[in-house]
This record gives C-alpha cells, sequence and structure tokens, in this order.
C-alpha cells in the first residue's frame, strides 16, 4: 500500500512538470511573436520599480551602487531574452515546481526591509530602468562568489561578492 501511494505520487509530480513544461513552451511560442518589454509603458513602469527595488534589496542589500545596478541589470537582461518571460516582475518571481529563480522568492517569510538600505535598493532599480550601459555586458545568471563555478557558461564581470555570466 506505501509503495502505491508514492508511485501514484511520483506519476502525479511527473504530469504537473510535463503540463508545466507545455504552459513554458507554449508562453515561449507567444511570447517569441512580441516586441521586446517596453520599459516606458507608463502602466507598469510602477510595478516593474516595485518588483525590481524589492529583487535588488533581496539580492545585493549593502553592495556597492555598482553591484547593485549589476543585479538590477540581470533582471532586465532576463527580460529581454525570449527565453525568460517579457516582464521584469514574471522574470523575478518565475518558478517551477522544484524551485525558484530567486531563491528568496521561495521563501515564507522575509525579514522586514531595512529602510535605508531599501532606498538604495529603489535608487538603483531607477537607474536600471534608465537604460544605462550594461555594466554586466549582457548577463543573464549570477551567483556568489562563495558558490561554486558555473563552468558551463561564459563569465561575464565580477562586481562585489557576485559573478555574471551569459550562456557561451
Amino acid at each position: 500500500m506505501h509503495d502505491h501511494f508514492h508511485l501514484v505520487r511520483e506519476l502525479m509530480l511527473g504530469w504537473l512538470v510535463v503540463l508545466f513544461s507545455y504552459q513554458v513552451q507554449a508562453s515561449s511560442l507567444s511570447r517569441a511573436l512580441e516586441a521586446h518589454i517596453n520599459l516606458d509603458e507608463t502602466n507598469n513602469r510602477p510595478r516593474h520599480l516595485a518588483c525590481l527595488t524589492e529583487a535588488i534589496y533581496r539580492e545585493a542589500r549593502g553592495q556597492s551602487p555598482a553591484g547593485q545596478l549589476a543585479v538590477g541589470q540581470v533582471v532586465l537582461n532576463r527580460a529581454n531574452d525570449r527565453r525568460f518571460p517579457a516582464d521584469v516582475c514574471e522574470v523575478i518571481y518565475q518558478r517551477d515546481v522544484r524551485r525558484c529563480q530567486f531563491s528568496w522568492v521561495c521563501y515564507l517569510r522575509l525579514p522586514p526591509p531595512d529602510p535605508t538600505e531599501y532606498a538604495s535598493a529603489a535608487r538603483a532599480a531607477e537607474q536600471v530602468l534608465s537604460n544605462l550601459p550594461d555594466l554586466t555586458k549582457g548577463a543573464i545568471y549570477f551567483r556568489n562568489t562563495s558558490t561554486p563555478d558555473w563552468p558551463r557558461l561564459r563569465r561575464t564581470a565580477q562586481i562585489d561578492n557576485h559573478i555574471f555570466y551569459k550562456d557561451r
């Protein structure tokens, strides 16, 4: 009986992955027909700014302005890459069955933000959305320097304690 339960559970999880994959592929196909993200669209800018501020705060809090800008630019680079959602907030909150693109998104409870650090993240987000030159040279991934290297990707920059990558 116990083994039967696990078999059914595995089959259900497998179907969820298949359905999610189909949804992602369909979404990617329809997005491929659309234009890239429009940051000047006034109804989305406040939402993009809020999401990007949160991501910069959670990923690059306490880093230099350049480090905060670089993390924000990875989000923007993903939004402009057809393999990712074309919306800044959707890039940040993208997840699959087992993981989130940004680990803090999966946390059930986050500590309240420090007002000074959050203001710094908001300034960085505003600058990123103003189309500054890309400090990451087109990176769509980054990792903390304390984690193992990603040899299958091309390293583009290291800023503060993050290393930035793009596909080879």
